[in-house]
Parts: structure tokens; C-alpha cells; sequence
């Protein structure tokens, strides 16, 4: 690490850092680094510590010495962080749902004290006693909001009570139309006399960190393959290409420069078409008989070196259960994929840790909600969907829209900001840059459905989205065989 790049981290976290700390921090590569320093940071907030520098005290006290008989050079360089291959007990009813909505809370809370400028918040209750000229900074779960001849009405609820507050500028009601319901919004407010209500002056969400990604220069590039709906089992399945692709990962065909450096392939989900996902879908499959999607998909799936790891998570058409989140798929339909040793079947989402990049995998069920209630966000613009959903701190914010299982931990925040931010289901493909994390929407194996006509999505299929792990630089791989 650079002195600058330690020193801006920490800035933009509200810290700053003794030089005997900085002495220590700049010998550690990036991943280190960031991982000690959200220690550091959490330890501090769980405290309720005060002091703002972080010192070599502090390094010392947090850092995880190594074990001095492992080599890191032997093994495998990934680690599975959150796989949801656990399934936590059903609740029921409005209390279920009270449970799962005050575990929420309580995390967007951890989230929102990362922050230096919410440690001053103000709990709503408090609030509505003080009628003053001056500024408070409340933070709530977006109850409702409501479009006004000139201006807006949006409703904040937190563990106290719950408050309507009146934005009236454009730059506000831009971010009021942007925000999901029931996710975190943190408002500063102020009370008009003139009119006997609180006024929104400036509104946010959790959002990331603006923290940029620290590239490892001078060495060989280390490549992940990001792929989603795959739809074996479907007739609109795009065998011909995906064999193409199988052809081209073997170092048959194609740029093999890029192929010998292929280390890890990530899957987001709907491996196969599945059964009865929806009315009539048996007219549109090749195979009635789900083990046998997975097998053949296994087929396939075994043609590509074993020197590959492959993350496999599932979707909505998969044999799992369908709220979310998704342990991985059955066993008892994927039989042959878990006797494959370079295979491993994770839950939906799930967080992995791919050559010190931290690549959160979630199919995506959501992002249709985003495109339906977020202004200017589209079908084939799906990166800008996840953006919102980074933004928001949760891959299903909105009760309803998207089933989600109640239970008493909330899977579904994104407490860890990832690297790497990997969804499909749109079928497009879409990457972009924000604020230091790659997203990315991987598209499709699968023609156009009669479904996706209907609905107006144009897919694009068979494109391998190939991600240099030490640059995060995409390499959009399409033709195969030259």
C-alpha cells in the first residue's frame, strides 16, 4: 500500500492515523488492509470509542497473525465468506415479520455508524419535541412517499415512531424518487413555523463508501469468468455456443493468452430451465425430467479443466426453495454436481473471496422491481438496477415485491461492500464502475423466450464477462472460434 492510499482510506472513513501506524499499514497488500481496517473500525464503533486516530496499538491489537506452516502459494486462493448453505428457522405471521424488519434495522444501523456525520442522529420520538430553527439528522426506514402538486411527502419510521416530512427542492425529490420503500433513508430536517412540519433540506441512503479499488500492478493477470442463465433443459438453450465456449475455456479455440490465466468461474443462477416455473412452460423444454437438466448441465459442466473452480449459485428456476435467500440447489436433483470436486454449490446471495477480491453473487429476482418503480431504469440497462440495490444496502429491500423468507437474520444486507457485485436474470449484459465496486449483469445462455417478447427484453446471449482479479478490467468475450 502507498502512504496516500492508507492515509486517504482511513480520511474517508473519519479517522486519521499515527506514523508509526502508517510505518506498519504500508507493507500490507490491499485485501489485509482492508480487512484489518474494518476491524479496527467496527472494534472502535462496538466501543463507543471516541478517539478518532488509529494507532499502532490499534493495529496490533486487531491484526490476525498468520499461520507461519501454511503456503499460500499451495493453496487455493478463495474462501467462501457467506455460502447460506444453513437454513435458519421459518417464522410466522406479523411477528415473524417484526423480527425480520428490527434485525434489518439493527444492521442498517451498523451500516449508518460507519458513517462519521450519523453519529449525531436523532431518534424521531425525540424530534417531534423540538419546534426550534435548528438542523436534526434523523434516520428511518421509508415508510411511504407521496407526490404533491409542487413537491413531495415521504415518511420515515424507526424503532421510536414514524414522521412525514415535506422535500421541496428538485435535487431532494430526484433522491426521494430514487429511494425503495422500507429501505434506510437518512434526512437532515428542520422545522418551518410558517408551516407546522419538518422540511427535508438534504436526504441520502446508506449507500458505499467512495473507496477506490487498489490495482496489483507488474504481475500476471488472474481471470474470473462471470456467467448467469445458463436454461439448460430449454429449447432456447444456445447448446451450439456454449460448446463453443466450452471449446475456447479448453484452449482450443479463440485467445488462449486469456484462457491460461482462467482461474475461477462464478455462476448467478437458473442453471436450467427447471419444471413448471410458469403456465405452458412444458412446451418450451427439451427435457420434462428436472435431475436430468442437472445432469446434462453437469455434462457440461465437467468438460471444463478441473484446474477451474466453479461457484455455482442458484435462481429462480433452480431446484431450491424460491424466497429468499436460496440455500443451494437440492442435492437430491443435483446429484452429480456435488460429486464434482472443482464444483461448489452456494446459496443465493452468497459472498466469496476470489484472489483477495470480495465477490458478492446474488441471481437477481429483484432487479425487475427496480426497473418497474426507478425512474429512467430499464431492461437493458440492469447494472444501473444493482447500483440502486448497492446504494440501498440490500438486494430486496421492498416487502412484497420480491419473496423473502421471514427470518430472524436479515441475509439480504449487503453489510460487506464487495469488489466484485455479480447478478443475471435480466438476461442483458451491463457493467459499470461505482465507487470503486464492478458490477455486473452476465446476461444469458438462452434465445429470446416468448415471454421476454412480451415484455419488450432483448437479450444478450453467449457472453463470457471475464474480470482480470488484480485490475477488475472486463474483457467482454463473444466469438469463440476465430
Amino acid at each position: 500500500m502507498e502512504i496516500h492510499d492508507v492515509v486517504n482510506f482511513l480520511l474517508k472513513k473519519g479517522f486519521q492515523v499515527t506514523p508509526d501506524a502508517i510505518d506498519h499499514l504500508k507493507t500490507m497488500n490491499r485485501p489485509e488492509f482492508q480487512d484489518l481496517m474494518k476491524r479496527i473500525i467496527k472494534s472502535k464503533n462496538r466501543n463507543n470509542d471516541d478517539n478518532f486516530m488509529v494507532s499502532l496499538d490499534d493495529v496490533r491489537q486487531n491484526i490476525v497473525q498468520p499461520d507461519v506452516e501454511t503456503d499460500a502459494s499451495k493453496v487455493d486462493d478463495y474462501e467462501v465468506l457467506d455460502g447460506n448453505d444453513v437454513l435458519q428457522k421459518q417464522l410466522e405471521g406479523v411477528n415473524g415479520y417484526h423480527l425480520l424488519m428490527k434485525n434489518r434495522f439493527s444492521k442498517y444501523k451498523q451500516i449508518m455508524y460507519d458513517r462519521q456525520d450519523s453519529r449525531k442522529i436523532t431518534r424521531i420520538s425525540t424530534l417531534v419535541q423540538h419546534t426550534d430553527q435548528n438542523e436534526y439528522k434523523i434516520a428511518g426506514l421509508l415508510k411511504s412517499r407521496n407526490k404533491l402538486p409542487k413537491s413531495y411527502e415521504m415518511e420515515l419510521e424507526d424503532e421510536s415512531t414514524d414522521l412525514r416530512l415535506l422535500v421541496t427542492d428538485g435535487n431532494n425529490i430526484r433522491k426521494v424518487e430514487s429511494f425503495l420503500i422500507d429501505q434506510m433513508v437518512i434526512a437532515d430536517v428542520v422545522f418551518s413555523k410558517k408551516i407546522g412540519r419538518f422540511i427535508v433540506k438534504n436526504c441520502y441512503s446508506l449507500d458505499v463508501p467512495a473507496e477506490v479499488f487498489q490495482s496489483v500492478e507488474g504481475v500476471e493477470p488472474v481471470y474470473g469468468v462471470f456467467l448467469s442463465d445458463i436454461h439448460v433443459g430449454s429449447k432456447t438453450f444456445l447448446n451450439r455456443e456454449f460448446q463453443d465456449f466450452l471449446n475456447w475455456i479448453n484452449g482450443r479455440s479463440g485467445d488462449l493468452e486469456v484462457v491460461s490465466k482462467i482461474r475461477y468461474i462464478v455462476i448467478a443462477g437458473d442453471l436450467v430451465d427447471g419444471i413448471g416455473v410458469y403456465p405452458g412452460q412444458e412446451e418450451e423444454l427439451t427435457e420434462l425430467n428436472l435431475s436430468k437438466q442437472y445432469d446434462e448441465f453437469a455434462g457440461l459442466m465437467a468438460q471444463i479443466p478441473k484446474s477451474i473452480k466453479i461457484f455455482v449459485s442458484p435462481g429462480n428456476h433452480d431446484a431450491t426453495r424460491q424466497a429468499l435467500p436460496q440455500p443451494p440447489i437440492f442435492k437430491r436433483y443435483a446429484k452429480a454436481l456435488y460429486e464434482m470436486d472443482n464444483v461448489i454449490l452456494l446459496g443465493d446471495p452468497c459472498l466469496v473471496r476470489l484472489h483477495g477480491v470480495n465477490t458478492l453473487v446474488y441471481h437477481g429476482q429483484s432487479l425487475v422491481d427496480i426497473v418497474g418503480s426507478s425512474p429512467g431504469i430499464t431492461f437493458d440497462k440492469p447494472a444501473e438496477a444493482m447500483k440502486v440495490l448497492l446504494k440501498a444496502r440490500h438486494l430486496a429491500p421492498t416487502h412484497g415485491s420480491t419473496r423473502v423468507a421471514l427470518e430472524e437474520d436479515d441475509k439480504l444486507v449487503i453489510k460487506i461492500v464487495p469488489n466484485i457485485f455479480h447478478c443475471g436474470h435480466i438476461h442483458t449484459v451491463q457493467t459499470l464502475k461505482y465507487k470503486g465496486t464492478l458490477l455486473i449483469n452476465s446476461g444469458t445462455w438462452q434465445d429470446q423466450t416468448q415471454f421476454q417478447k412480451r415484455m419488450g427484453i432483448v437479450p444478450n446471449p453467449a457472453i463470457a464477462v471475464v474480470v482480470d482479479l488484480n485490475s477488475l478490467k472486463v474483457k467482454m468475450m463473444k466469438n469463440f472460434i476465430s
